[in-house]
This record gives C-alpha cells, sequence and structure tokens, in this order.
C-alpha cells in the first residue's frame, strides 16, 4: 500500500501539471507561446558583408570591440513569457520597447505557428555601436573644443550607462559623470545620477524612475532631486560686434527642485485614463544680485566683468525669489497607438510614429505652511498639453501645444492674476513620394512664448533649432515663430552596409517679437537657405550627424554671414522632440501625465 501510495503522487502530479496546461491552452484563444528564441545580432552582420571584402577585417574588429547586448536584458524587456497567451499586440508593443533603448537600431518580434497550435516567438534585434566618444568643436570664432563626452551605454550588454563628459555652450559649462542603470534589482525601475562643477558652482541630478511600460503598464512613480548653480544669459542681440562691444548680461542663480509622484492608469492601450498625484517643491534664488551680475564682451564667456547699472535694471524684474512646496493632482486620456515608419529623421532607419491624441492637465496647488519661507505667494500652478498624430500611406503628421502658468491668489510682490506663463506649439509634417525612395520631405511649423514673467525667461531666433542662417544670440525676444521646409536625401552609397550617407537642402522663415523680456526687439521676418550632408554610424541607425551650412536672408545679411554648424542630431523632428529648448530652461516645474510616457 506505501508503495502504491509512492507512485500514485507522481502520477497525480504529472496529471494536474497536464490538466492545468491544457486548461490554460484552452484559456488562451490563439494558443500559447511555447518557445522564445532571442537572436541578438553584432553592429555587422556577416552575411552582409560578403561584398565589402576589403573593409571586411574592419567590420570584424568593430564587432570584437562591441559589447553586445546580453540575450537576458533582452527577454527582460518582452510583455510575455513562455507559457503566456499568444497575444500579437504584446509582440509589437515589446518590439516598440526594445527599440526605445539607444543600443539596440532595429528590432524584430515575431510569431510562428506550431503544430500543436502554440507559438513560437522568434525575438530578433540588431546592436547600435555604444563606445561614445563626441567631440564638438566650433568654427564661428575660430576652432574652439565646446565639448568632449566619453561614454559606454551598455555595459555588462545590461543597458548600463557610465561616462564622464566637459560641455561647454556660452554660459553653458559642465565639467562631471554621469551614470544610468534601467534595471535596478532586476526591476523595471530606472536610475540615474549625474553631477559635477558648472561655471559658478556646483550640479548634481538624481532620479528614480519606474514608468509605465509602454503602452500596457498600469502603474508609474518618480523621484526627483536637482540642485544646481548656474548662469542664465540675456543676449542684447549684437549681430556683428566690435571690440570690447557687450553681448551677453549673465544673471547667477541658484535652483532646487524636489519631486515624488506616483501615478496609475485605466482602460486599454488606445484608450487610457490616467491619474497622478504627487508633491513638488521648487526653489529658485538669486544670492549674486545685483553685486554679481556680469557682462561678457564678443561672445567671450571666459572673459567676465561686472555690469554697471543700468544692465542689472534691466533684468531686475526677472530676479523674483520663488519657493514654493505644491500638491500636485494629474489628468490625462491617451489613444494613442504607433506606426513603423523609415527614413523620417534617420537616413534608413525605423522610428515609432505615435498616432491618435494624448491630453494631459496638472493642477499644483501651493501649501504655504510646508514652503518654509514667509511672503511667498497663495498660488495655483496649471499646466495642460495636446498632442494629435496621423500617418495616412506616405505622410506623417504630429502636432502638439503646450501652455503652462501659475495663477497668484494672494501674496508675493510679483502682481495677482496669471504670472509666468509659457506656451509652446509645434507642428510637423513628412512627406516620402514614392515607398522606398531617396526623398523625404519635410516641413515644421513652432512658436513660443512668454507672457507677464517674473522669473528668467528670453528667446532668440537664430541657433540649430531656429532660423539656421543666425546664430543662437541673435535677434532676442519674447515671443517667436519659425518655419522650415526640407529636402532629406538618402544617397544609398558608397559603403551601405557601413554607414547612412545622405544630403540635405532646406529653408527656413521666423520672427521674433520683444514682449516684456529685457533687450527685446522685433526682428521683422528672417530667412535662410542652406545644405549639407548627413551620416548615420553604423548603417541603420537612428541617429544622424548634420554638417550644414546656412546663408542668412534678410536686412544688412551677406554671402559672408554664412553659418556652418555640426550637429550631433537632428535639431527638428520627431527626434528633436516636441520641448523648445529655449523653454526649457525657464520651466522651473517638471510634473505631467506626459512624462511618464515619454520613455519605455
Amino acid at each position: 500500500m506505501k508503495s502504491l501510495s509512492r507512485a500514485a503522487f507522481p502520477a497525480a502530479f504529472l496529471f494536474c501539471t497536464l490538466a492545468s496546461r491544457t486548461a490554460a491552452q484552452e484559456a488562451c484563444a490563439m494558443g500559447s507561446v511555447s518557445r522564445i528564441f532571442v537572436d541578438n545580432h553584432a553592429i555587422f552582420d556577416p552575411d552582409d558583408l560578403s561584398g565589402e571584402q576589403p573593409f571586411l577585417w574592419a567590420y570584424r574588429l568593430a564587432n570584437t570591440l562591441h559589447m553586445r547586448t546580453d540575450e537576458s536584458f533582452v527577454r527582460s524587456e518582452l510583455l510575455f513569457e513562455e507559457g503566456s497567451c499568444y497575444d500579437p499586440a504584446l509582440l509589437e508593443e515589446s518590439e516598440r520597447l526594445l527599440r526605445l533603448h539607444t543600443f539596440i537600431s532595429s528590432a524584430d518580434v515575431f510569431g510562428l505557428r506550431q503544430p500543436d497550435d502554440s507559438w513560437h516567438v522568434v525575438v530578433d534585434t540588431k546592436d547600435e555601436w555604444t563606445t561614445k566618444l563626441n567631440v564638438q568643436v566650433s568654427i564661428d570664432e575660430g576652432i574652439e573644443l565646446r565639448g568632449v563626452d566619453l561614454a559606454e551605454e551598455n555595459l555588462l550588454g545590461q543597458g548600463v550607462t557610465a561616462g564622464v563628459f566637459f560641455r561647454e555652450r556660452d554660459e553653458r559649462r559642465d565639467v562631471g559623470a554621469r551614470f544610468f542603470t534601467p534595471r535596478v534589482f532586476g526591476t523595471r525601475l530606472d536610475a540615474r545620477l549625474s553631477g559635477g562643477r558648472t561655471r559658478i558652482g556646483r550640479f548634481v541630478e538624481e532620479e528614480l524612475f519606474y514608468p509605465f511600460v509602454g503602452e500596457v503598464g498600469r502603474l508609474a512613480a518618480r523621484q526627483l532631486y536637482i540642485r544646481r548653480d548656474d548662469l542664465f544669459p540675456y543676449s542684447l542681440g549684437v549681430l556683428h560686434p566690435e571690440e570690447g562691444e557687450v553681448t551677453h548680461v549673465l544673471l547667477p542663480l541658484e535652483e532646487e527642485r524636489i519631486q515624488v509622484t506616483v501615478a496609475a492608469r485605466l482602460g486599454e492601450p488606445g484608450n487610457l485614463t490616467t491619474f497622478g498625484l504627487g508633491i513638488s517643491n521648487e526653489t529658485l534664488e538669486f544670492p549674486g544680485f545685483p553685486e554679481n551680475v556680469e557682462v561678457v564682451r564678443r561672445g567671450d564667456f571666459e572673459d567676465r566683468e561686472i555690469a554697471d547699472e543700468t544692465l542689472v535694471e534691466a533684468i531686475a524684474p526677472h530676479t523674483l525669489h520663488s519657493s514654493a512646496t505644491r500638491l500636485n493632482l494629474l489628468v490625462g486620456q491617451r489613444n494613442v497607438r504607433f506606426e513603423r515608419r523609415r527614413r523620417l529623421d534617420a537616413i534608413t532607419g525605423i522610428q515609432d510614429v505615435a498616432v491618435g491624441t494624448d491630453v494631459g492637465l496638472t493642477l499644483g496647488r501651493s501649501v504655504p505652511g510646508l514652503s518654509g519661507e514667509e511672503g511667498q505667494p497663495d498660488d495655483l500652478y496649471a499646466r495642460f498639453r495636446f498632442f494629435a498624430g496621423a500617418a495616412p500611406a506616405n505622410v506623417v503628421v504630429n502636432g502638439g501645444l503646450a501652455v503652462e502658468g501659475r495663477q497668484i491668489f494672494a501674496g508675493g510682490t510679483g502682481g495677482g492674476g496669471w504670472r509666468d506663463v509659457l506656451a509652446e506649439l509645434d507642428l510637423l509634417l513628412y512627406w516620402q513620394p514614392s515607398e522606398g525612395g531617396p526623398h523625404t520631405f519635410f516641413a515644421r511649423l513652432e512658436g513660443a512664448g512668454g507672457w507677464s514673467l517674473d522669473q528668467p525667461f528670453q528667446l532668440t531666433l537664430g541657433g540649430g533649432a531656429g532660423v539656421r542662417g543666425y546664430h543662437e544670440a541673435d535677434f532676442p525676444g519674447g515671443r517667436r515663430i519659425v518655419a522650415s521646409v526640407e529636402d532629406r536625401i538618402h544617397l544609398g552609397w558608397p559603403l551601405p552596409h557601413l554607414v547612412d550617407l545622405g544630403l540635405t537642402f532646406f529653408a527656413d522663415a521666423g520672427r521674433v517679437w520683444p514682449g516684456s523680456v529685457p533687450f527685446g526687439t522685433d526682428s521683422g521676418w528672417r530667412g535662410s537657405l542652406g545644405g549639407g550632408l548627413r551620416v548615420g554610424f553604423p548603417a541603420g541607425t537612428r541617429g544622424v550627424v548634420r554638417l550644414d551650412v546656412a546663408l542668412p536672408i534678410g536686412p544688412g545679411a551677406g554671402v559672408a554671414d554664412a553659418v556652418f554648424r555640426v550637429s550631433l542630431a537632428d535639431l527638428v523632428g520627431l527626434a528633436g522632440g516636441f520641448a523648445d529648448r529655449q523653454l526649457e530652461r525657464s520651466r522651473r516645474i517638471t510634473v505631467g501625465p506626459d512624462l511618464f510616457t515619454a520613455a519605455r
């Protein structure tokens, strides 16, 4: 009897296992995933290089030096596992999540039906080059080193980034180190840390971020801390400065932000409602005002001197000290799906284009008792953001609108009503006349502005994201509009398996109005014509390096004023994002439902 009972236990266990598997299969309408095969390719696939014998050794060396993505990391990003019900939507979303990583250039996830009605799923990925040495130079006034960034973006094949950097851009000079890991303790929690020195002090940025996992994630959370000593530059808009002429006024500031937010989503992918709650504190001080306000002559930020009283008085309205603790409510409605398109901002690579609408509202009520300082206003922060996108046939259209500001109820010294109102609008259009053809026509319309400002703010018309025939400091003001058209041409030679090459021809037109900012001007309508070379390495990458020459068009402009610019990314388009970079430096509150979906 005892031996019979011993034999019965394994039989019962086997029966229960088979019964549970049968029940699981019956519950899966399309069958289950019985096997997952991960095929992660190196940067250069030997099968594609048979015709590249003279350079085969270089390709093989690059593959050897490259730190390849580990299979365990690829598997951890999938939204299904062996034994899960087969769901094509989860395969498609897993594929998109893999492509969000900068160290993966392409991903393809597909299923193969088996005779027993189960599925084998193949995950086919290809790596980007991840050991990055970016050297930035400026040739506006002779060759100058503007930055060095050395980093490995896929340590141990687990998506970990570690690097050091030196970045100099006019008033900003950061020297420091950065670290990022997307898998804290094996979870989907991201951790970021960077720190170092600025021109006038120190900075530290720390973040723990659990994003919504694609379109299927239900919970998200974010904790953020930023502390920075910096300079805010006001351009005087001098186009052709003479020797010793003042071109910028520099306002020293100290900024600190602390934020904790949690969010949840209801509904199904394509129809998701977001709710979030959080607490934040933002402090902005001007300890060096007015005695430490400095000027720069002829754009030389290494040689600064104390500003005179007239220039100090001009920026005084933007030096209102603020410190506020807020309780934040987030509400959003997301009706978005994604389309795969090639050759939009990437030369040949794939981009995932959002289609549908996404609306978000943030309300942040100040809590005077928690702000820690008397005299601060009782206010309500509000931020509204709207996104819409469509991708019919060979056209892609995306647009975004964002407005934010503070409603002052009582207290403070900056006046009541709505203050520090910031707004931006972006419309992007891509048209490809023929599928697989060499041309991608691109157009954009961008607008930005600020109203009733108590804190540092200024826009300019020129720069890589503005009217490209002018320098970034040209034509300061408080409101700006820029329109561009561009033809991006894929060459497809001479080494298509090694590098993507393309040409571009573009035209810009724009105008800036003074608003109420210091040194604001009405630029009148200005334009630029230009062209350049676009480079992507390795072939198929989503990253692009641009070498452009732009000729300004407008009163007093000539051929001698042409601007040569090297950009390590496309600054305009979907790859550049909808957030205006100059507006961002004046945005002190970064809370919104859309911020939880920007990452994976």
